[in-house]
């Protein structure tokens, strides 16, 4: 083999490399784009099939709402960022109270800081010491817990219930998404949550089926939470 055929080979090869390499960076990108849920409608044949969209719908529409956010920009953040939904969840409310960029402590968690560290090392002290969930955080409070806590004080001051009434809400084993979207039926459609959760619970009922029921396609649950208090969407 000459040189020069070394030299057609060589660069063929690093242009192969490098197109091989472009479509797979695409395709992982496009993978990781795509927050996709194939079932938006609720279907009679598989009644639960559509519960994921509708709960991540309901409470992602809560999200933005609350912190005044686009929810394309939730829904980016969870699915290009790789966010955990807790840590989510902490994020906001810190940025918040303090007023710095939420992404500085998506930063810091990717860099593996514990939430402890991350609150220790603000300069916002007085802030973070007049809010009693910052401060336990600060203490040690694990993620999981404190982020279940701050979806309770974006539920409680958004539709305006008592912490009470949540916290026994969630006695009976349900998560925020689903506490969400338990009072915004509840409201839109004048329910009891208590009746709502006893259709899940004992009657067996999907959430999408409980929606559907009550007049409410699983992709209009998150556009009730943005209309909200209006109980009706007008488009």
């Amino acid at each position: 083999m000459n040189l020069l055929q070394s030299r057609y080979i060589f660069v063929f090869m690093l242009i192969s490399f490098f197109f091989t390499g472009s479509l797979q960076t695409a395709f992982a990108e496009s993978a990781i784009q795509c927050h996709c849920f194939k079932n938006r409608s609720y279907n009679a044949a598989d009644r639960f099939a559509a519960d994921e969209y509708i709960l991540a719908t309901s409470f992602n529409s809560l999200l933005a709402r609350s912190f005044s956010l686009p929810k394309r920009q939730i829904v980016m953040i969870k699915m290009n960022e790789g966010v955990a939904q807790d840590d989510l969840l902490i994020s906001l409310k810190i940025s918040k109270a303090t007023g710095i960029d939420a992404q500085e402590f998506f930063r810091l968690r990717k860099e593996e800081k514990t939430w402890a560290e991350i609150i220790s090392g603000l300069e916002q002290q007085n802030k973070i010491r007049n809010d009693p969930l910052l401060e336990a955080l600060r203490s040690g409070m694990p993620a999981q817990q404190a982020g279940a806590r701050v979806a309770e004080e974006i539920m409680s001051e958004f539709y305006r219930i008592a912490p009470e009434e949540i916290k026994k809400l969630g006695m009976s084993g349900l998560d925020e998404k689903e506490m969400n979207l338990i009072f915004i039926l509840a409201y839109a459609r004048e329910q009891r949550p208590e009746a709502l959760v006893e259709l899940y619970k004992e009657k067996g009922k999907s959430w999408s089926e409980i929606a559907f029921n009550l007049g409410v396609e699983p992709k209009m649950a998150g556009k009730l939470v943005q209309a909200y208090p209006a109980r009706e969407i007008t488009e």
